[in-house]
Formats: C-alpha cells, sequence, structure tokens
C-alpha cells in the first residue's frame, strides 16, 4: 500500500507541473505575454509624421541670440557687418551657411562640403558647386553654377555651437553632430543637411525636371 500511494503522488506532481493553457510560461526574467499589450505598428511613418519629428526635435534645441551671428569673416581684417542678415558656420567647418535678405533673396544658402557631390549638369556657366544648398520653404535646390562668392564674399559666419538652434525670420535651424536641421513650419518644410547628403521634409517633393543650372529641385 504505502509502494503504491507513493507512485500516485509522483503521478499527480507530474500532472501539476505541465501547462494546460497553450501559451509559454513566464521565465524568472521574461515576463507574461498579455492581451493587452498592444502589437507593434507595421505601418511605415508619413511625410507629415517626419516632419512634426523633425519641427520638435528643432525646437527642443537650445536658444542663441541672433544678434551674435549678423557678422562674416574672410579670416583676414576686420569682420563684416551682415546688417540684418545672418551666417554660421557648423563645429566641423563642413556646413556654411548665410541669409540674403539685403538683396530680396528669401530663405538659406548653404554650402555644403558632400561626400559626393550633385553631378554638373550639362547646361551652366561659371563653377560649379555640388554642394551649394539654397532653401526658401517652399523650394529646395541642390548644386548650383556661381560665377563669384556670391553672397558668401565676405567669408562666413561665427561657429553656431552644437545642440544649438538660431531662430531667424520664419525659420529655425538646429545644428548637432549629425548635421544641420532648417525649419519653417509655416510653410510646412524642412530640410536636413550633413557630408552624407540633403533630406528634404514635409511638402517638398523632387521635380521631374529641375532647373537647367541647379542639380537638384525639390518644391511643394
Amino acid at each position: 500500500m504505502r509502494i503504491a500511494a507513493l507512485a500516485a503522488l509522483i503521478l499527480a506532481l507530474s500532472a501539476c507541473s505541465q501547462s494546460t493553457s497553450g501559451r509559454p510560461q513566464p521565465t524568472p526574467d521574461q515576463p507574461a505575454v498579455t492581451s493587452t499589450q498592444a502589437a507593434p505598428s507595421s505601418a511605415p511613418p508619413t511625410r507629415e509624421s517626419k516632419l512634426k519629428e523633425r519641427i520638435a526635435w528643432v525646437q527642443a534645441g537650445t536658444p542663441v541670440d541672433a544678434s551674435r551671428y549678423h557678422s562674416a569673416s574672410t579670416g583676414s581684417g576686420p569682420a563684416t557687418d551682415l546688417k540684418t542678415d545672418i551666417a554660421f558656420v557648423s563645429p566641423s567647418g563642413k556646413i556654411s551657411c548665410i541669409t540674403g535678405t539685403e538683396y530680396q533673396i528669401d530663405g538659406l544658402n548653404c554650402v555644403v562640403k558632400l561626400k559626393n557631390p550633385i553631378p554638373k549638369p550639362n547646361e551652366g556657366f561659371g563653377n560649379w558647386d555640388g554642394g551649394y544648398v539654397h532653401y526658401s520653404a517652399s523650394a529646395l535646390t541642390v548644386g548650383q553654377f556661381r560665377g563669384d562668392p556670391g553672397l558668401f564674399i565676405h567669408g562666413e559666419g561665427q561657429t553656431l555651437p552644437y545642440d544649438s538652434k538660431l531662430t531667424f525670420a520664419n525659420y529655425t535651424c538646429r545644428i548637432a553632430p549629425t548635421g544641420l536641421t532648417c525649419i519653417n513650419p509655416t510653410a510646412t518644410s524642412a530640410v536636413h543637411l550633413n557630408d552624407d547628403g540633403i533630406t528634404p521634409y514635409g511638402c517638398l517633393q523632387e521635380a521631374p525636371d529641375p532647373q537647367p543650372s541647379v542639380g537638384r529641385t525639390f518644391t511643394c
């Protein structure tokens, strides 16, 4: 009788140790999955969501006094007062930007030292700069023929420190080690610049037929 009772007890314990739910059981370092946990979304981010993320990131930067960036210098001689215009350069020296409001030019002009500059088109005169970028909220061009220094005739502005944001007119730019992002929320557009390339956001889409004197054109 004692042997039979012991055998019955062993069988009962074995039955209790097996799962009857059909679900994997939790381990001490892996909690059970419950029905209240949402499955990860497989939908790709939209252009609108990417733009919102960029705007939020730029606005979270540390603001700097824009009055410190109203001058430019070639490195020799005194700096030139740009009056209402803004000029700045990235800490890496790979991105240099300037505005042209004194010449009725909207937006921001930047020279980016791209690893792979935009190839020169068949048409155009002057010196080709495959890393010249012009962003004017509803339009973006990359690559440009230039016969002279243009807006950069007085050199470059002061260095904009990493994680700083600079606001001027309807634009705000934030610099980071990963590049420069400039936004224009009123036009629902933005652009990100670094030496790997130029990335438009929001309503900016590439035009099938770019202007003859530029490499690539994006418009809203």
